[in-house]
């Protein structure tokens, strides 16, 4: 019997026509919504080491030590970690990640075991130092990985599709809050006295004062104040001491004692990034 059917070529496909069109493997998350994710995971714990901190502090819990500080955000730091692990792990997702519908994975797209997720969540601390160029990466490299995703030999995944208007939405959001942390950055880094830099203050504060403490026996000895800091030096019988303290605690050049005899001005710059100045004056002056 004659067979009248045509044979198809061995390299026609037989997926159906819609199947070219399908995207292949899982699609990278952007950017933006994973740092959101990120944003909405890291918030809770941040806020809570603060408040928590502030709150022990005010109840005498814990001293208000800068080393008592440091321990308590250690712990916190230690339970974000935690929580990242476990739940970016075997298929999990932290809420963060939920909401934004992400997911981890490792790089062959298997679920991220434990090991490689713990040691994801402490390398998102490599990634943020400095200024966070381990995040930025994302922007440019292939996949949209992350320093700490090269680490831990994972990716981000999309697992939810959104329409025009939540996409505008998140874009929007997202960098908002950018602009937000680099505004507090900047303060916190340039504006805003550090912890040294506020015992440096105040170390010139002090001795600004006890300056201001021998004038006050100087005029009781003369009957009026001095310009000169040599003899003032002299009074304490410890003049050396005395340049020693101030080479410490006070900027090179900018001890200055201004005095008309009745009531005296002493400035200074401490020794802080900004060279803040400190001063003090005669009490008849203020």
């Amino acid at each position: 019997m004659e067979n009248n059917e045509q044979q198809l070529p061995s390299e026609v496909s037989y997926l159906p026509p819609a199947a070219a069109d399908e995207p292949q493997g899982p699609v990278q998350a952007g950017f933006n919504e994973r740092f959101l994710a990120y944003a909405m995971d890291a918030f809770p714990f941040v806020a809570g080491a603060y408040v928590s901190l502030s709150l022990l502090v005010k109840q005498g819990i814990l001293p208000a030590d800068y080393a008592s500080g440091v321990k308590w955000k250690l712990l916190w730091i230690f339970a974000y970690i935690l929580y990242e692990t476990v739940l970016s792990s075997g298929g999990r997702a932290t809420l963060g990640k939920y909401l934004m519908g992400i997911r981890v994975r490792s790089a062959d797209g298997s679920d991220l075991s434990l090991p490689r997720s713990f040691v994801r969540a402490v390398s998102y601390f490599i990634s943020s130092a400095p200024l966070n160029i381990g995040y930025l990466l994302a922007l440019v490299t292939p996949g949209g990985r992350a320093l700490h995703d090269y680490l831990s030999g994972s990716r981000v995944i999309s697992v939810k599709e959104r329409g025009p208007v939540a996409e505008i939405l998140v874009i929007a959001v997202a960098w908002a809050c950018m602009a937000m942390l680099t505004v507090s950055w900047v303060q916190k880094n340039f504006m805003r006295l550090s912890p040294e830099d506020k015992r440096r203050v105040e170390m010139a504060r002090l001795t600004v004062a006890k300056v201001g403490k021998l004038e006050e026996v100087y005029r009781g000895m003369y009957g009026a104040y001095t310009d000169d800091l040599k003899r003032l030096a002299a009074l304490t019988g410890n003049p050396a001491a005395v340049r020693s303290e101030i080479l410490r605690t006070i900027a090179p050049d900018t001890l200055t004692l201004a005095t008309d005899g009745r009531s005296y001005i002493i400035s200074a710059k401490a020794r802080d990034r900004r060279n803040t100045p400190v001063s003090a004056v005669s009490p008849q002056s203020r």
